[in-house]
């Protein structure tokens, strides 16, 4: 298990790292280097929701290398993370779907905070594999994980998300969880 997560982890940074500047000439690494420097110094000061935008839609293969790089601090890869969530593409749904599967099972306390900011982004992409890489995150021994979980699933309004959001529901024990996977069952419901 552990050489899998390995293996997927190293698929998703190298992927991120070829869609970024792979095989580039080496003006365009220079162009790159200096996009992922301000990239990061912007997402280290905060950022509007404008600014996250702004960041998907100009430098979505950046922010990913900048998600997956252990190496960053926390707060740079979340907002990194969170800004994926306005790259409304086919790769940075995938990138997502592969860095919450890889980081789930962790028990490490990063981990688990990127995997629900995550989560999140991928709730608000949605796509056709949202609800199988989110819904298991909901039987998470942390709280947090669980409610940021529910959270996402009904950011997706897709109606597969109803059947793990009930099943959660008649065993959790959390008052906040239940009531976030209340509103997430109406959101999914309603979009019927």
């Amino acid at each position: 298990m552990a050489i899998a997560g390995a293996i997927i982890h190293t698929t998703c940074l190298l992927a991120a790292l070829v869609a970024a500047d792979g095989g580039a000439p080496s003006n365009e690494r220079a162009k790159s280097s200096s996009q992922r420097a301000e990239v990061e110094a912007a997402l280290a000061k905060g950022g509007s929701p404008g600014e996250l935008q702004r960041w998907a839609a100009t430098a979505e293969g950046t922010l990913m290398v900048v998600a997956g790089d252990r190496a960053a601090s926390e707060t740079v890869r979340g907002r990194a993370l969170a800004a994926l969530a306005f790259a409304r593409t086919a790769r940075a749904r995938g990138f997502l779907e592969n860095f919450v599967i890889e980081k789930a099972p962790s028990s490490a306390a990063l981990d688990r905070v990127l995997v629900r900011r995550a989560a999140v982004s991928l709730g608000w992409q949605g796509g056709p594999r949202a609800v199988e890489v989110i819904a298991p995150l909901l039987d998470s021994a942390d709280v947090e994980v669980r409610l940021d979980a529910a959270a996402a699933l009904g950011l997706t309004r897709l109606g597969d998300a109803e059947k793990p959001l009930r099943a959660r529901l008649a065993v959790e024990t959390d008052p906040g969880v239940k009531r976030q996977i209340e509103a997430a069952l109406k959101a999914v419901t309603a979009a019927r």
